[in-house]
């Protein structure tokens, strides 16, 4: 009996390793597990922010190093996210967005891969 216990954990474990893989998350996945949520992380500079993208396309957010700030987020056809944060040049970017979990990636259209963050239920306590 333990013999065959031992062969079915052998045989899960593996099966496992693979359930945290990142998914890409289509527009609709993106509507229903993003939108109305907030989102923590560290910039590619390593400035911790939390945003919180609402539903009529606005963001608010907070960052160690610009304090409180707001932007928009908008889908493209093409299934990118993309964020604008002012009017500069580089203000902005669109995105592949991914999960496994409550880790959300972020995969430029370069194929090149921004830090991922964590997705928080509801408007993060730091923004309320």
């Amino acid at each position: 009996m333990r013999t065959l216990l031992a062969i079915a954990i052998a045989l899960v474990i593996p099966l496992h390793a693979f359930a945290g893989e990142m998914k890409p998350l289509s527009i609709d996945d993106m509507k229903t597990g993003i939108i109305g949520n907030s989102l923590i992380g560290k910039t590619e500079s390593g400035d911790e922010y939390v945003e919180h993208y609402k539903a009529d396309g606005a963001i608010v957010g907070m960052s160690k190093a610009a304090g409180k700030y707001q932007g928009k987020w908008s889908f493209r056809q093409d299934g990118l996210m993309c964020f604008r944060y002012g009017d500069g040049a580089f203000d902005g970017g669109c995105v592949h967005v991914s999960r496994a979990g409550d880790t959300i990636g972020f995969t430029r259209v370069d194929g090149s891969e921004e830090p991922s963050a964590t997705l928080m239920h509801g408007m993060a306590p730091a923004l309320q």
